[in-house]
């Protein structure tokens, strides 16, 4: 048998197009590497086939190290100072997601927070549906550009009593969007369907940006808004980030609240970054709420924010707890008498039944048998662990084995049960996260609600009563002042005309007689001297660092010695380190604001140092929520 000769199979190899563009053949790329510590900014070559497809804003596909990975252009040039460029490989999305703006307010943000661009284009650019893409006609894809107000204004709204903040914000939209574009963003899913609704009864079309939508529906309303086809936009947290044509209007609800901090590294909060896009491109912007945050209030007290609302006034009154009891005497009377004109209103601390349970013979704490703490979910859930979830209809204490729980921490519905027998003969409802109420039905109801679930009941409430407000203002962290005095305002605007606001706290808490004058100034001014005189937020930046055992000693004979030497700021105040973990330390670096860049880029260089060098990376947060949360 004679064998056949061997040959060569000959494959053609696909080189890629090697000629570029005759125009501007260089585009400046953010590069989605995954790794902080690298440069985001690269240059690559643009193919002449791929000419007119490739402009500012669109997402591509490139070779990075020998991997396909995601990129945006933010820019097109003639020449780089880079040799041997590679070619853009394939354009993934043809419609411009970026504008020029948003690149520049993504710059700014990327640098504050100490991040690299795609750790915040991750949550200001949806998920991509390819299947909406084909519905985008191209001649709708343009940034329209205006002449820009070189004066925009900077305000805080204060809601008053009575004043429905939806409809409020409602008008000033359908008012503006004659204007150009307008933005809202609130920080709750329910808030966001409170005004869209309101904008429905007057007429406006507008998109929604929020990431409970479906995907295809998100997507599709990111379009709608990137194409310019929709100006008016309403949304949670990441639509701060919206590509709104000609936006003229940003309109931020609640800032304060921690639903606007990003929970994701970095850890950016839209009121920052809505002062920092209205700077950029001269936008008009308003916070509105019920009590400013402490930053806020800052800028206000500076005059950088002015102050705006109705004047109003509240029939307020104190009623101190004397030996701990849930409903002072005195407070039973003018109770019972705002039920026999409508509705009654108590805000409670705490949802569910109980936060805890304790032996009441030997007073240790109830654990799990996996270690988390034991509560009471009520007479119809029994014992639950906070941790494994495992559920018993009968509890022993592990250490005296007695069966006689204390319950730790009332909750609504414990307080339901108790505000129900001592007021008998009304109908009692809870509201909360879990179980939101929107609607009243009878109009004499007892309605137990945590902060900002409370229904609106027609007419307003006769009464709303404040529990346990001493200790609403004492948690433990720096955010306590602001959610309690947010929490008190916000449930005194639902009260009627004749309404009274009873608060069971100490006589001489000032929160009375900020209510009575609907006035915050001066509690405000009293606690921003407190926080001066300690050189604490938002006197000055903090930077919350968690690092290694190990790595903790060198990080901070280098900070100590920067310091010294005078690269760091000499307003850097070192606090820590805690061990958090059994791995990490917490650190806290405290700056003026001033200097807090200066301290935000030496952090950044350090930890890209340790990051080329393959060491382990600090992680890193730039004025966060609390500084006690671990990252």
């Amino acid at each position: 048998m004679t064998s056949s000769p061997l040959r060569l199979r000959v494959q053609k190899v696909d080189r890629g197009e090697s000629t570029a563009s005759s125009e501007l053949p260089v585009a400046r790329l953010w590069v989605d590497t995954g790794l902080s510590h690298l440069e985001p900014t690269y240059d690559y070559l643009v193919p002449q086939s791929l000419d007119t497809a490739i402009s500012v804003g669109v997402k591509v596909l490139v070779d990075f190290s020998g991997r396909k990975v995601d990129a945006f252009v933010i820019d097109r040039v003639n020449s780089s100072s880079v040799g041997n460029l590679k070619f853009i490989e394939k354009v993934t999305s043809p419609v411009p997601l970026l504008t020029s703006e948003i690149i520049a307010l993504v710059t700014a943000v990327a640098r504050r927070w100490g991040a690299v661009p795609s750790e915040i284009l991750s949550a200001a650019i949806p998920p991509r549906v390819i299947s909406v893409e084909k519905d985008v006609t191209e001649s709708s894809t343009s940034e329209l550009l205006s002449a820009r107000n070189q004066s925009p204004s900077h305000s805080y709204y204060l809601f008053t009593p009575g004043e429905d903040p939806f409809h409020t914000i409602a008008e000033w939209v359908k008012r503006r969007g004659d204007q150009g574009g307008v933005l809202v963003v609130l920080p709750e899913l329910r808030e966001v369907h409170s005004l869209a609704n309101e904008l429905t009864l007057l007429d406006v079309d507008f998109s929604v940006l929020d990431a409970s939508l479906a995907r295809t529906t998100r997507y599709s309303n990111f379009l709608q808004v990137a194409t310019g086809e929709s100006k008016i936009v309403i949304g949670t947290r990441s639509a701060i980030f919206a590509p709104v044509s000609n936006l003229q209007t940003i309109v931020i609800f609640r800032e304060g609240s921690e639903s606007h901090y990003e929970r994701r590294t970095p850890g950016w909060n839209v009121r920052d970054v809505a002062i920092i896009r209205s700077q950029l491109a001269a936008i008009d912007l308003t916070f509105s709420g019920f009590a400013p945050s402490s930053e806020l209030s800052l800028l206000i007290e500076s005059e950088a924010i002015a102050l705006k609302g109705k004047s109003a006034q509240v029939d307020a009154t104190s009623y101190p707890q004397v030996q701990g009891e849930l409903l002072p005497d005195r407070i039973f009377s003018p109770i019972r008498s705002a039920l026999t004109r409508g509705s009654v209103l108590f805000l409670v601390p705490r949802k569910g039944y109980s936060q805890a349970i304790s032996c009441t013979s030997c007073r240790n704490i109830g654990l799990c048998e996996c270690g988390g703490r034991i509560y009471f979910g009520g007479p119809d859930k029994g014992f639950i662990c906070s941790l494994c979830n495992v559920t018993t209809a009968e509890w022993s204490c592990k250490w005296c084995k007695k069966s006689s729980p204390n319950l730790l921490g009332r909750g609504n519905l414990r307080y339901a049960q108790e505000i129900g027998r001592a007021f008998p003969g009304f109908v009692v409802i809870s509201s909360d996260a879990t179980h939101a109420v929107h609607q009243i039905e009878n109009p004499h109801t007892i309605v137990l609600s945590t902060a900002g679930m409370a229904p609106v009941v027609r007419g307003g409430y006769q009464a709303v009563v404040i529990l346990e407000g001493d200790n609403l203002f004492s948690q433990l962290d720096l955010r306590a002042q602001e959610r309690a005095r947010e929490a008190i305002m916000q449930s005194a605007t639902l009260l009627s005309p004749n309404g009274k606001a009873l608060v069971v706290i100490d006589n001489a808490h000032p929160i009375v007689a900020a209510l009575s004058r609907w006035n915050l100034s001066p509690l405000l001014s009293r606690e921003l001297r407190e926080r001066e005189q300690t050189q604490l937020p938002p006197l000055v930046h903090a930077i919350v660092i968690e690092i290694t055992h190990s790595d903790a000693p060198t990080f901070l004979s280098g900070i100590t010695s920067s310091i010294r030497e005078g690269r760091v700021p000499g307003s850097t105040r070192i606090l820590g380190p805690t061990r958090i973990d059994e791995e990490y330390s917490r650190v806290i670096l405290t700056v003026s604001r001033d200097h807090g860049q200066d301290l935000f880029d030496f952090l950044v260089t350090y930890r890209k140092k340790r990051g080329i060098a393959k060491k382990s990376i600090p992680r890193m947060r730039i004025d966060p929520y609390v500084l006690s949360h671990s990252l």
